[in-house]
């Protein structure tokens, strides 16, 4: 904006500010609406994860949360759907982001790709712990306190100011990361339990489904996202 046009802008909000009061007002509220936006953001995130999704790659954000504020099954939908629609881009983006797994990785998305998901899931679980490792130092379904404290080493200096919303879902207790006695239907709903899946617990033999295998693909897509935009100081 060339400097006048910047100062007569400042001049006349000045000027309508002391002359009217309601506008005062509406813009203080405006203001404050987009302070908020990055822990709107930070809370979304974060509730998302504990239902089992994650922004992947190629998502428009506003759109989850609008399927978010509809339900459950209204967010499931459209993650599948989303994921459907971008699927090769998803694919491709990992595979090339971690050429020391792409062998192990492409075997999970031709599983998941021939529907066996039984088989996929358990792939994908691993290779995500195995990627958030190589990136934080520690483990991304243990080690809670550790991994918050391992996060915040990592993101420091590299945060603005809608960077929380990037990890917070890490922080967060996810039926990913819950302990093989979150066993539920009611809990299962959100997520596959890795725990559980990686140690044959009687009680998570029924894990093989659709949606968990897309789950995983949801949250190997974000944390790869995540840790290349690091790596490429785009964040």
């Amino acid at each position: 904006m060339p400097e006048d046009i910047g100062e007569e802008l400042k001049e006349y909000l000045v000027d309508k500010i002391k002359s009217d009061e309601s506008f005062a007002k509406e813009l203080g509220t405006f203001i404050a609406g987009l302070a908020s936006v990055p822990e709107g953001i930070r809370i979304f995130s974060a509730e998302a994860a504990m239902i089992g999704w994650f922004i992947t790659s190629k998502s428009y954000m506003g759109e989850m949360k609008n399927s978010f504020d509809q339900g459950q099954e209204s967010l499931d939908q459209y993650m599948i759907t989303e994921i459907d629609s971008n699927y090769d881009e998803i694919k491709s983006s990992i595979l090339s982001l971690h050429s020391n797994r792409e062998e192990i990785l492409a075997c999970a998305f031709k599983l998941h790709e021939g529907e066996n998901w039984i088989a996929s899931i358990p792939l994908f679980l691993a290779q995500t712990e195995g990627i958030f490792s190589e990136n934080i130092g520690t483990f991304l379904f243990s080690e809670h306190d550790k991994r918050k404290e391992k996060l915040s080493e990592r993101f420091k200096g590299k945060a603005n100011q809608y960077m929380p919303y990037l990890y917070s879902p890490f922080e967060v207790e996810t039926q990913f990361s819950s302990s093989i006695g979150s066993k539920s239907q009611a809990k299962k709903k959100n997520g596959p339990n890795r725990n559980g899946i990686l140690h044959g617990s009687r009680k998570h033999l029924d894990y093989g489904s659709k949606i968990n295998s897309y789950k995983c693909i949801s949250l190997l897509s974000y944390i790869s996202m995540v840790f290349a935009s690091l790596e490429s100081n785009k964040i």
